[in-house]
């Protein structure tokens, strides 16, 4: 380097920055020994009053080194607040500890989620999924906007330039300057640049992603100074119960307030469309005097005649009824219809599945403050969209989405319950607050939320298969009957995605086995319960189905139930690595004493693949199922986060045990039969056997976690029965009286 270069490297000062450092600087003698020059804002604190750059709709870097990244999605547990911001933190080289992460609180679509119509929207898996690219692409270019204002106003070729977190670095003078210093002092693009994958930062590189960073929500959560929105209070709220008619579709005919008014702290009653609201000023005062509140509901409803094992029959005799045409599901092929009528051999089983609650720990609550005109509003409220609640809540009171204005608070779960485009006790603040002219906060209570749950749907599914002249597995044809789930939840989507419903079918495609004749089909059937999206959508009942026949076709045809598999992936390699590692984690070929058995089955989410087995005993005389040690393996391409990945696995696979050992909605009359977790029974900590899991990392796209190993607990379990007892169990939940039936037949 010449004498000049390195004067001219050293004394080089933009217009911009002599102007906002009021042409003072100073001098430091750099790592190489160069001198070099700082600017007033490098040496004394950055020009805060100086405009932040806003590289893009997801990032701000201000002039005193705090970077705000734009959260599109929603967080309720699964970590996705943290890991999605961390990989734009990533590709800009930001200092971690300087980012501020800010929930999108609009109904925006440019943040949205491309598989829900670009709507702000939190399910299915997707997070790390499709914010990935988007994050990576996010932190590149303002990362490059950073580079380039340096090498001009330095001077250099930016190739000549580096990043340390938060920090541009020119190794060669030995000069650093900080994020905020470049904001505060130096020209910038006035727009984001084009960026390639070349221009990526190399996993070399990572500094952040692939690491078990701690999650933004945890401390908080660990501490007990969360605020949840159940815990969300404003000034001048009242608080609502709500008496809703026991039948789906009734209304209120008269209502006797002569008690429920007496107690004390009890304000007004609101007649609601299905309900009446009991408005107060304690969530006590509200609950006593709602179950003293004495209404004649309508029931008129066609639901009044709605039985669930009634409802399941008519789901299982539709699903044998092969002159029942049904809607075709994604990826089928060949022609398994002309197989199957031409086999000389046909095996074919029937599994049914109960209805199923969410269960989320936090019952169901918002606040909600109306205009006086009605036409507008604030919500507070546990949400995993952004864009249903406004949709939703404008649609409701016919406004426009402008002039509701959401507040996401913080919520203890989800699964699908938070996720419909008309949430109930949303609309219930939202009616009560306007018809009382002040802010309500709506509090319902676990027996509300189950009475009015939106459920799983109960399913009867169907399947036939062949074999070949060769005894290979030829045709599969898998009838599921299932109510149509989408336009219960989003007609905006039912119109865009009709009449494939991704909610009903999830899990029946066959994009892993090597099946040369498949059909997955959806036979619609009219509901019997309120439906809606749960936990793993309906991979819960799917693979319950295919996983639990592919066990008995490998039995008919004398096959072990692991190698009948590994037979069926040798086209996937990554399924094939699956199959052989947990048969090495579980000792698949090692006998087990008298009376254990395991069994086998594989899931999938998207693109992300699971496999599960499970190891137990019967006890032949109750029925009861005896959990020894489950073991769960995963593969989702690359790993963001390690322990945050492993506990989603744990996490899925305990309450996937829990549902497919116990629990169940059971209807009479219209009317849910359960009305606390003392009759919806859920897995209790000290039933559960020892989980050993683990998350294979490959070079695939990193896909999600939070669903994964849901589905294939059920069917191992089933398969694992079978084993011991040599009785097919075809009914989900496993509880012990569907066993012992099973054992009897």
């Amino acid at each position: 380097m010449s004498d000049s270069s390195v004067s001219k490297q050293s004394t080089s000062l933009s217009r911009r920055s002599f102007l906002k450092s009021g042409a003072c600087f100073s001098f430091a003698i750099g790592t190489s020994g160069l001198i070099t020059t700082m600017s007033l804002s490098e040496s004394a604190g950055a020009n805060v009053s100086a405009a932040p750059l806003e590289a893009n709709i997801w990032v701000t870097i201000h002039p005193d080194n705090s970077i705000v990244i734009k959260y599109g999605a929603t967080e309720f547990g699964q970590g996705s607040m943290t890991h999605v911001p961390m990989m734009l933190a990533e590709h800009l080289d930001a200092d971690w500890d300087k980012v501020e992460v800010e929930i999108v609180k609009v109904h925006d679509t440019n943040y949205g989620n491309p598989v829900f119509l670009n709507w702000l929207y939190t399910a299915g898996s997707t997070g790390i999924a499709v914010y990935g690219k988007k994050m990576t692409v996010a932190g590149t270019q303002a990362r490059k906007m950073l580079l380039s204002a340096v090498a001009e106003d330095w001077g250099v070729a930016t190739e000549s330039l580096s990043t340390e977190p938060s920090v541009v670095v020119h190794a060669a003078s030995g000069r650093r300057i900080s994020y905020g210093d470049i904001v505060a002092t130096m020209a910038l693009p006035s727009e984001a640049p084009e960026v390639d994958s070349t221009e990526f930062k190399p996993e070399s590189e990572y500094r952040y992603i692939g690491q078990s960073i701690m999650r933004r929500d945890v401390p908080a959560k660990s501490n007990g100074s969360e605020v949840y929105a159940i815990d969300m209070e404003i000034p001048g709220m009242a608080i609502a119960a709500i008496k809703r008619t026991p039948v789906e579709g009734e209304r209120p005919l008269k209502i006797d307030t002569s008690k429920a008014s007496k107690v004390k702290g009890i304000i007004d009653f609101v007649t609601l469309p299905d309900g009446v609201a009991i408005v107060g000023e304690t969530v006590e005062a509200t609950q006593k005097a709602k179950s003293m509140l004495r209404v004649v509901w309508t029931e008129e409803s066609p639901f009044r005649q709605v039985s669930s094992d009634e409802t399941l029959e008519t789901y299982a005799k539709n699903a044998e009824d092969l002159s029942i045409s049904g809607t075709p599901w994604i990826m089928g092929k060949g022609d398994p219809k002309k197989i199957l009528d031409e086999a000389p051999d046909v095996i074919d089983a029937l599994y049914t599945s109960d209805a199923a609650y969410h269960g989320q720990i936090e019952p169901l609550n918002a606040i909600a403050s109306v205009s006086a005109d009605g036409k507008s509003a604030e919500i507070w409220v546990g949400t995993q969209s952004q864009s249903t609640t406004i949709v939703g809540s404008a649609e409701l009171l016919e406004t426009s989405q402008d002039k509701i204005k959401l507040h996401p608070i913080t919520m203890g779960g989800g699964f699908g319950r938070r996720a419909q485009i008309r949430q109930q006790y949303i609309d219930d603040a939202l009616l009560t607050s306007k018809a009382m002219k002040r802010p309500i906060k709506v509090v319902w209570s676990r027996e509300d939320d189950i009475q009015v749950g939106t459920f799983r749907a109960a399913t009867a599914q169907y399947l036939r298969g062949s074999f070949d002249s060769e005894g290979k597995l030829q045709a599969i044809h898998h009838r599921v009957a299932v109510p149509e789930i989408i336009p219960s939840m989003n007609m905006h989507r039912w119109e865009a995605v009709k009449p494939k419903d991704v909610i009903a079918m999830m899990g029946s495609e066959n994009s892993t086995y090597d099946i040369p004749h498949h059909l997955p089909e959806h036979i619609k059937q009219q509901r019997g319960s309120r439906v809606n999206a749960w936990r793993g959508i309906s991979t819960s009942y799917t693979k319950f189905g295919i996983e639990s026949f592919l066990d008995e076709l490998a039995h008919e045809r004398g096959i072990d139930p692991l190698e009948f598999r590994l037979q069926l992936v040798h086209k996937n390699p990554r399924a094939k690595l699956l199959f052989e590692t947990i048969g090495e984690m579980c000792e698949w070929n090692r006998p087990r004493e008298k009376g254990v058995g395991l069994g086998i089955a594989f899931s999938g989410y998207h693109k992300s693949l699971s496999v599960g087995v499970a190891e137990l005993s019967v006890d032949n005389n109750s029925g009861r199922i005896n959990l020894h040690k489950y073991w769960g393996l995963g593969d989702a391409g690359r790993i963001v986060s390690p322990k945050n990945s492993q506990a989603q696995l744990v996490g899925n696979i305990i309450w996937g045990l829990s549902s497919a050992l116990k629990e169940r909605i059971t209807i009479e009359n219209g009317v849910v039969q359960q009305t606390n977790f003392h009759d919806y029974n859920i897995m209790r900590i000290n039933e559960l056997p020892d989980i050993d899991c683990r998350m294979i990392e490959t070079d695939n796209p990193s896909t999600g976690v939070g669903e994964l190993g849901l589905a294939m607990t059920a069917p191992s379990i089933a398969n694992a029965v079978f084993s011991v007892t040599g009785k097919r169990v075809r009914h989900m939940p496993l509880t012990p009286s569907v066993v012992s039936a099973a054992l009897k037949a």
